[in-house]
């Protein structure tokens, strides 16, 4: 090789290798000034460029934008921004939102171009936004005071606005002590058959009917009553399933509500807006006292505070020092052999250095019988510990589920030296569990049963349809919600659903969000059955599921596909069983979410791609309303569960803060007052009756 052709070479890798390494060193990161846009508006996107070197104007940062689960991409080249840096370049751009764009959720990759060679040098996907169409808002929502006495009208002021470019007509203005529209006002008594009686306090009161909203346009409905102040607590939690507990005082003390301004079109079938008013205190006329608090803090009364239990968790004796008992495994089914991971102290004499280690079992009949085997530890000096494996029990293959408590004794020279109790429950379990609920914390009524898989190895999954988006929206922000909040609340639920799972041990990636929206589910249902025809949501303002953490981001809100989904889900998973909701509850998302589910199961069954034999529960959290119920027969189904396993149930109900977790952190339970048993009931015949909710 000729030196001439030699310098050439290097020259050439010293060019290649000078430029793969300006490549590596250039960054990019960004993301959307805001985490969602109207259609019809612009979005702005911004990024910064790190390890540039030589002139700006070399490079070329693109944003490529796309409607997730298609391929179509639009581009936006963003450009230098004025307050740069040395070293680092700020770039700004805007994308016109086509005011016909699919509404849902839209990916972002930042892509840093050389001008000259056309090579991309560096490729970043940032976080997503979503385009949501709000058609009508309520720009303001005011009361005449805070303050009211029992029977005093309440008056309201409520501000509309128009967002479309076309007139809405034949508009309807409702004021309610109910809070929530999609859950029934009706209670039964004596099961889903029963007489519905209507609730008078929960009352809808039309402020105005027939109202025409011009494009673009604001009208206010002036200060006029709109209801009655009343007492509501007790009334919400009969109900609603939700709001303060029953109260049976002769004269109930003050109390905190909040009132709600819907916006409907003539037949009540299209939801435009929502709003919550400001919290306002009701008390009877010659009473102040006891001060009442909101949902906002941990006690609805100062009285109701607890000073004595939280100091003490077991009862006395209960559990001592010197016998430690490892509580991970608490949870057994016929047939395991209950092996408990203990640690003792020997707090004997300094002569004696051997303990013996007894276990005796009681039943929930009542009997007790001791361990097959009793464990000796010798040469453990006075004040030593020693830790291992005790093998307590073969539980046979015919003992009947229940609560069995375990007593464990040390000996030393004849003599007791320390007792403690433990607690086991036995339950028969399926091979696998799919868990599907509406909400983010709704799982919580099967929390039992998935802790119990859990423990016994099976595969579990849960499925939660909604994102949440609704509930409590503005108690979090401390403000009315859009769209923009209602979808970030949405993700605030799922991570506190996230955390509660695993604090019963179900691993994240076990947990499937579909993205629904909250309180949608029947009109999803029907009308909105297919996929060229989805539901509008009121809060998210989106007829697609606008999230990216979602098994199918921009699912559309239309049953047939929701129903596929689950389909795919069950197909792949193959579940032993699978708990839901009660088909006659008076929440619509609780008792469309039993509706989704058993059509698909019903479906598979038609189409022979699920076992006949598949358990299918139901749980009851709200009760029923005053509608058609569903023809099903069912059976009682009973989880125990240990009192350690019902701790971590209680705990899990505090990390749904934005859902009452201080609430309820506030009314914990002691050991003793944790419940052992959850109640579910078994759809016998989940296979026939199709179509009799259609």
């Amino acid at each position: 090789m000729t030196t001439r052709k030699w310098l050439w070479m290097l020259a050439l890798c010293c060019f290649f290798g000078a430029h793969r390494l300006k490549a590596q060193s250039i960054s990019i990161e960004g993301a959307p000034a805001e985490t969602g846009y109207n259609s019809g508006s612009v979005a702005t996107l911004r990024a910064t460029l790190r390890g540039v070197s030589g002139d700006v104007a070399g490079y070329i940062v693109f944003a490529e934008i796309q409607y997730l689960g298609t391929t179509g991409v639009s581009s936006v080249q963003l450009d230098p921004q004025p307050d740069s840096k040395p070293g680092e370049v700020r770039l700004a751009g805007e994308w016109l939102i086509p005011s016909q764009a699919p509404t849902g959720i839209y990916g972002v990759t930042l892509r840093v171009v050389d001008r000259s060679s056309e090579e991309v040098l560096a490729e970043r996907k940032i976080r997503g936004f979503a385009v949501y169409r709000k058609l009508a808002r309520i720009a303001r929502l005011s009361l005449d005071k805070t303050f009211y006495s029992v029977g005093e009208p309440i008056q309201c002021e409520v501000v509309l606005e128009n967002l479309t470019e076309r007139d809405l007509k034949d508009l309807r203005v409702e004021f309610s002590n109910a809070n929530y529209p999609w859950i029934s006002l009706f209670a039964t008594e004596g099961g889903s058959s029963a007489q519905p009686a209507e609730n008078p306090e929960l009352a809808i009161r039309v402020m105005r009917d027939h109202l025409d909203l011009d494009a673009g346009s604001r009208v206010m409905i002036p200060m006029m009553p709109a209801g009655t102040a009343t007492f509501l607590q007790g009334q919400q939690v009969a109900v609603l399933g939700a709001g303060g507990p029953a109260r049976h005082e002769k004269l109930p003390p003050p109390e905190v509500d909040t009132y709600t301004v819907a916006v409907w079109n003539a037949d009540r079938s299209v939801l435009y807006d929502m709003q919550f008013t400001t919290p306002t205190v009701v008390r009877p006329v010659d009473r102040d006292l006891p001060k009442p608090y909101s949902r906002n803090f941990a006690h609805p009364y100062n009285s109701e505070i607890d000073f004595v239990k939280y100091r003490q968790f077991y009862p006395p004796g209960h559990v001592s020092p010197a016998i430690t008992v490892d509580h991970t495994r608490t949870l057994y089914q016929p047939g395991d052999k209950v092996v408990l991971r203990v640690t003792v102290e020997n707090r004997g004499k300094e002569a004696e250095t051997s303990l013996t280690l007894r276990a005796k079992i009681k039943g929930p009949s009542g009997r007790q019988f001791e361990a097959q085997t009793h464990k000796v530890i010798d040469d453990l000096p006075s004040g030593g510990t020693h830790a291992f494996e005790y093998d307590v029990w073969e539980i046979p293959a015919s003992q009947p589920p229940g609560i069995y408590s375990v007593t464990l004794t040390t000996e030393s020279g004849g003599k007791q030296q320390a007792e403690t109790v433990t607690e086991i429950a036995v339950n028969s379990l399926p091979a696998s569990l799919l868990v599907v609920s509406p909400h983010e914390d709704d799982e919580y009524s099967y929390a039992g049963l998935i802790r119990a898989a859990v423990e016994a190895g099976m595969p579990v999954r849960a499925v939660i349809l909604t994102s949440g988006d609704v509930g409590a929206c503005e108690i979090y922000y401390s403000k009315p919600c859009g769209p923009n909040e209602a979808r970030e609340f949405g993700l605030v639920r799922m991570e506190e659903t996230a955390e509660a799972l695993e604090h019963i041990g179900l691993a994240r990636d076990k947990l499937t969000f579909l993205g629904l929206p909250d309180g949608g589910s029947g009109a999803i249902w029907s009308p909105h059955i297919d996929a060229a025809y989805p539901f509008l949501s009121i809060y998210l303002a989106t007829d697609h599921a606008p999230y990216e953490n979602v098994l199918k981001p921009n699912l559309p809100f239309a049953r047939k596909p929701v129903v596929d989904l689950i389909k795919q889900i069950i197909t792949e998973f193959r579940p032993a069983m699978i708990a839901t909701t009660h088909p006659d509850e008076r929440h619509v998302d609780h008792r469309v979410t039993n509706w989704f589910v058993l059509k698909a199961c019903q479906e598979l069954w038609r189409e022979k791609h699920i076992d006949p034999a598949t358990v299918v529960l139901a749980d009851d959290a709200y009760g029923a309303g005053g509608f058609k119920p569903a023809p099903y027969r069912y059976g009682k189904m009973t989880v125990f569960a240990s009192g350690e396993a019902s701790a971590l149930k209680e705990e899990m109900r505090w990390l749904y803060q934005s859902q009452g977790g201080n609430m309820a952190e506030g009314m914990r339970q002691t050991f003793r007052e944790l419940p052992r048993e959850e109640h579910h009931l078994r759809i016998l015949d989940w296979q026939e009756h199709a179509g009799w909710n259609e």
